[in-house]
């Protein structure tokens, strides 16, 4: 099995549980309180992947500055998603957030010229429309 399909499966995973823990973190506290512990142990996952691999600090370019842009946006959205979760379902608001590669590749098609096939369009479409049936009553 390729090293990107163990990858992207223990994603899946992980994500998965990520969602469902959060959702029941909510049974006992707020959305600020379960957005700073998950954020936390976050940030010291991260000091142990830098010890491990070990990090020094990048250049300021233009790169570097995208990917502290990238962690903004991330950030936010993490925000965004915990309030969701919160004050929504966890089977309605996880497949409505997890749209968000169909963003990424309509940005991709129209700022960098990327190429969408037949298929991931209709895969697009799809995923839309599943996630409005998910959302009805």
């Amino acid at each position: 099995m390729e090293g990107w399909l163990v990858f992207s499966v223990l994603c899946l995973l992980f994500w998965g549980l990520w969602g469902f823990i959060l959702k029941l973190a909510y049974s006992n506290l707020s959305w600020v309180e379960t957005y700073f512990l998950s954020s936390l142990s976050s940030f010291i996952l991260v000091l142990f992947v830098v010890s491990y691999y070990g990090l020094k600090f990048p250049p300021l370019n233009t790169y570097s500055a995208l990917a502290f842009i990238a962690g903004f946006f991330g950030g936010a959205g993490y925000v965004f998603f915990v309030k969701a979760l919160e004050q929504g379902k966890a089977s309605v608001v996880i497949p409505l957030t997890a749209l968000y590669p169909a963003i990424t590749a309509v940005i991709a098609l129209v700022v960098l010229r990327e190429k969408i096939s037949v298929y991931q369009g209709i895969g697009i479409i799809l995923a839309v429309l599943a996630s409005i049936l998910l959302s009805l009553k």
